[in-house]
């Protein structure tokens, strides 16, 4: 391993409406045994204006912080994320939601690896899910991996058991270089609904330079998962349909055409589960007879889930069109 000279860690935390989850998550960056260069909060004032507070009040009492507030004015995970982009001044951007605490050597573990391997591209880890005010945590069985044609496997709240390298993170905790992520073009606007699969794409633009994605058990966070404000249903019809679109585009960006053609056929007749092809759209729907899950959606997903492929087709040529 080449050892790198000390990096700048930038934390990205978009928030709206959760003002005490907020200052729980600020006030647990304070207690990083490695402090962050600068802490950028995305926040709309026009309708979160005791965000504002909140932020406001650690700034002024935690004078050793770098607080920066980046102010927004259009909705959106992805304008969130792409203007603290553009605000950093950091080596590495650390993607954390507003309703997850970082434990105490969350970033000093993030850290390690780039400083220590100039290959290294990203760093995530556990966001362990609080149920009921306790922690669920959870043994992965398998990796983060995104499969040709297209199969998408996601362990991201569970501890692996050791480091292991990955294909894919969530964006409720992982990091990214910035530089391969600007040069990749940052967080894909074109996504379409609440962005579902735009931490995939981000990944596989940085991995698709070369770099190595590394998911470490002990880069851990707490996620206590708050309600959304906006776009507050994940599973209706819209919902379905804009999954399978965005999932299609990422997917799609990284084939070559035979591979885009076997993409295709791979989604309609099996998919994945927030987007079901027909396999997934029947096995779903006689399983949920027995076995209640929120993620097995049945035949009738399979008609929206469809129309999102060729959305996400159409995503995929204007996205091209537009890159000549």
């Amino acid at each position: 391993m080449t050892r790198q000279h000390p990096l700048r860690f930038s934390v990205f935390v978009p928030t709206l409406k959760r003002p005490d989850l907020l200052r729980r998550n600020l006030e647990a960056l304070a207690l990083q045994s490695r402090l962050p260069d600068e802490v950028l909060v995305s926040l709309r004032a026009d309708l979160d204006p005791e965000g504002v507070e909140t932020v406001d009040n650690f700034i002024q009492h935690h004078s050793k912080m770098n607080i920066v507030k980046v102010m927004l004015t259009e909705p959106g995970i992805v304008v969130a994320e792409n203007a603290i982009l553009n605000a950093a001044t950091g080596d590495v951007g650390c993607l954390l939601d507003d309703d997850a605490i970082a434990r105490p050597f969350w970033l000093e573990n993030i850290a390690r690896h780039y400083e220590n391997d100039a290959r290294v591209g990203g760093v995530a880890g556990p966001a362990i899910n609080f149920i009921n005010g306790k922690p669920e945590p959870r043994h992965a069985r398998f990796r983060n991996r995104v499969i040709f044609p297209g199969l998408i496997m996601d362990q991201s709240t569970r501890h692996t058991d050791g480091v292991v390298e990955v294909d894919h993170y969530r964006g409720a905790n992982m990091s990214l270089r910035l530089e391969p992520l600007r040069k990749a073009g940052g967080f894909d606007a074109n996504l379409r609904g609440d962005c579902f699969r735009f931490e995939m794409d981000a990944c596989l633009g940085v991995k698709r330079q070369g770099f190595r994605l590394l998911f470490d058990p002990e880069v851990e966070v707490d996620h206590h998962e708050a309600p959304r404000v906006l776009n507050t249903e994940r599973f209706d019809a819209t919902a379905i349909f804009n999954n399978a679109a965005n999932e299609t585009y990422a997917l799609m960006k990284g084939y070559g055409p035979i591979g885009r053609f076997v993409h295709m056929v791979f989604a309609l007749l099996v998919g994945n589960f927030p987007c079901p092809g027909l396999a997934w759209g029947v096995g779903g729907g006689l399983l949920g007879l027995v076995w209640k899950n929120r993620n097995l959606f049945g035949m009738g997903a399979i008609m929206p889930a469809w129309k999102g492929r060729f959305e996400g087709c159409r995503m995929f040529l204007r996205w091209r069109a537009e890159q000549r």
